[in-house]
């Protein structure tokens, strides 16, 4: 999400796709080529460097409600709740076209919880402006936040990032965060979360 395909990439891709159709005879034109080009730097501008899974750990010192319950619902279920956007994202892995989420830009002061559940996920405190176009944190809310699991879909290698009470997809997690904080970037839908402004703050 926060990373650029060089001259060079795209040099190479096209060399690569050129060699691979003189081995099995392929003609391809020019505009195919370019349209590949294009989705070789919309893949990298979704990836970023995923984050090693065994390596996240919340490093804050803020405590969630030490609840174990894991919600238990069929996608039936979930359908009643969510609309389809939001059955899309949080149940199908969907994602929200970059700078579209309301939540990208907001500075305010308060607390992000899961869309699906309720669940408090991240806090005003960790949210910072990456540009990637999508709500970013440094960390999470606790470790009863949120879990990450390995997500090898389209073609790419990923840390997922769910809810921890009911599974529900957020995002990804990725290690170009802020270096003088945890180094990682949760790069998260503002349609799977839910904010509460914390009114002891506002003007």
């Amino acid at each position: 999400m926060k990373l650029h395909a060089t001259n060079i990439d795209i040099k190479l891709f096209i060399q690569k796709t050129v060699y691979l159709n003189s081995m099995h005879h392929l003609k391809f034109k020019l505009p195919v080529l370019v349209l590949l080009s294009f989705s070789l730097i919309s893949s990298k501008c979704r990836s970023g460097k995923p984050a090693a899974e065994t390596s996240i750990t919340s490093k804050t010192t803020k405590t969630s409600p030490m609840d174990t319950t894991v919600v238990q619902k069929s996608e039936e279920d979930w359908r009643k709740v969510l609309t389809d956007e939001e059955y899309n994202v949080l149940r199908e892995a969907g994602t929200e076209r970059a700078y579209t989420g309301k939540y990208t830009d907001l500075k305010a002061d308060g607390n992000y919880y899961c869309k699906g559940y309720g669940n408090l996920l991240f806090t005003s405190e960790t949210k910072y402006l990456s540009g990637c176009g999508w709500p970013a944190f440094y960390d999470k809310a606790g470790n009863s936040a949120v879990e990450t699991r390995v997500d090898n879909s389209y073609g790419m290698s990923r840390i997922e990032v769910v809810c921890k009470k009911c599974q529900s997809h957020l995002g990804h997690v990725f290690e170009d965060g802020p270096k003088d904080k945890t180094g990682l970037r949760y790069c998260i839908n503002s349609i799977s979360l839910d904010f509460k402004e914390d009114s002891s703050k506002v003007k």
